[in-house]
């Protein structure tokens, strides 16, 4: 066991941490996931919390107390990027937006599993990790120190009571295929910027409107719903190669396998 006296400002007195460590409480609700990263010259602490129907990430300095994040990350339960996966170890995914960055920010978590107790197992490797920005080429991670992941996965369930179907992942938006908006398009070479085509969560976009993914020149998308100058569209993601659309899909709110947002249209070339 690896323990350090922690001076968290008006917070923190002594903590000592292992992989079964008692979680320290840095935000409303339920402490659902924690650790303390691995720069072992700055270390900070990742925490993330349960609240209502929402889960809230906050990352501070453990010396000093300092924040990372001017607010702390949101989620919202009933709409954002979650995937859960269990075997002999569980893999944890959640999609939080920072304000503060404008940019998605991907939680990951992997925890030694007991199926027959449907539980966290008393052994095992925890592991615990931020990942940003997910679009991007260069993909930016935070890593914790495996001796200090607290895990308490519970309340995860409650807080996703009303969740909606996966497919909700990006779009703020009810997408409904149909007949006569169901097609393929190839994004335009040219007005694009170097980033690429940007993937709004929703069909009207504003100046603050999260920017979920980035298309990429030449790329072929699928589309399946139409709102004025804006089309939404299928991303695989998760392994996926294709965005499997049947005919018995059509007229119904969209629910996946892929992920969905919503494009502006004019930098899309309809090829079907």
């Amino acid at each position: 066991m690896y323990c350090s006296p922690l001076s968290i400002a008006a917070v923190f007195t002594v903590a000592c941490w292992t992989s079964a460590a008692t979680a320290q409480s840095v935000c409303g609700g339920e402490v659902l996931f924690q650790c303390a990263t691995d720069n072992a010259d700055f270390r900070e602490q990742i925490t993330v919390c349960a609240q209502d129907r929402s889960y809230v990430l906050t990352r501070h300095a453990l010396s000093s107390g300092d924040m990372y994040y001017d607010t702390p990350l949101t989620a919202e339960a009933n709409t954002t990027w979650f995937r859960w996966s269990e075997g002999d170890q569980v893999q944890v995914e959640i999609g939080f937006w920072s304000t503060d960055l404008a940019e998605p920010v991907t939680l990951h978590v992997g925890l030694p599993w007991d199926d027959m107790n449907e539980t966290v197992a008393d052994t095992g490797d925890h592991n615990m990790w931020l990942q940003s920005p997910h679009w991007r080429a260069r993909v930016d991670q935070t890593l914790c120190a495996s001796g200090t992941v607290y895990a308490d996965p519970e309340a995860l369930w409650s807080a996703q009571h009303a969740r909606g179907p996966i497919g909700a992942f990006f779009s703020q938006n009810e997408i409904i295929p149909r007949i006569d908006t169901v097609g393929m398009a190839r994004v335009s070479d040219t007005e694009v910027t170097p980033e690429g085509l940007p993937v709004y969560s929703s069909a009207r976009p504003a100046a603050a409107t999260p920017i979920w993914w980035m298309l990429q020149p030449g790329e072929t998308v699928d589309i399946i719903d139409r709102a004025d100058d804006f089309v939404a569209v299928a991303i695989p993601t998760n392994g996926l190669t294709d965005c499997f659309l049947r005919p018995e899909d059509l007229g119904k709110p969209y629910t996946g396998p892929c992920a969905t947002g919503w494009v502006d249209s004019a930098h899309l070339q309809r090829t079907q």
